[in-house]
């Protein structure tokens, strides 16, 4: 697997060019988060994962069951080429992308980005992943993970330049929950990296784990 920092140490590096307005940001939409208890209508460990058909970055649709029929399916929802933290774990993926193929597993990568943002993100980043642009938000509906973008923190965004509902191409701005999960070839989930605080990811050695314990299973 090629050599990368480790997921906490890039977060610990980004909240260091944080302003106060982002701390504020920050605190704001996690506190939020926490309060409402988004996290627990997730799927868990030992649910059925829902199929899907999607578009890549390319717009050719992508059958989730068709994917797990080759073994393993990692599925890493992220917010938007427009967010560090989910850049920074993409690329991290990406620096791992042979040892999941070693392993047996297809991996996966999905926003609710549309039209040109997820090719440009994958040109941008040098990314070797599938880009799923989640259109209607429907799979993070079905996994559990969508929720509205409160007010204060989408004009948040859009001072800082990221218009949300245009980058969705869609009136109503919602967000998914960065979330990780590891579907056997059943479609049973096998593993759930679930976190309401953003800037927090799964690492890819852990992922992996996972994807062997599911061949095993």
């Amino acid at each position: 697997m090629t050599s990368t920092k480790p997921l906490d140490q890039i977060r610990a590096e980004l909240f260091s060019a944080f302003d106060q307005h982002e701390w504020v940001n920050y605190d704001r939409l996690t506190d939020w988060l926490r309060e409402t208890d988004i996290a627990s209508n997730a799927l868990k460990v030992g649910d059925t994962a829902p199929d899907f058909l999607l578009p890549d970055w390319e717009g050719r649709l992508v059958s989730s069951a068709r994917m797990r029929e080759k073994g393993p399916l990692v599925l890493s929802f992220y917010r938007g080429g427009w967010c560090p933290f989910c850049t920074s774990e993409l690329q991290a993926l990406h620096g791992a992308r042979a040892a999941f193929d070693e392993a047996g597993a297809t991996l996966v990568v999905i926003s609710p980005d549309t039209m040109h943002f997820p090719r440009d993100l994958r040109r941008e980043k040098g990314l070797d992943l599938t880009l799923l642009s989640d259109v209607d938000y429907g799979v993070a509906i079905s996994y559990g993970l969508l929720f509205p973008v409160p007010e204060d923190v989408r004009t948040h965004y859009l001072e800082r330049g990221v218009d949300i509902g245009a980058r969705h191409g869609s009136p109503v701005t919602m967000l998914p929950v960065p979330a990780t999960y590891v579907v056997r070839s059943d479609g049973r989930i096998a593993s759930a990296f679930v976190d309401v605080d953003f800037t927090r990811r799964q690492e890819p050695e852990a992922i992996l784990a996972a994807v062997r314990g599911a061949v095993g299973a």
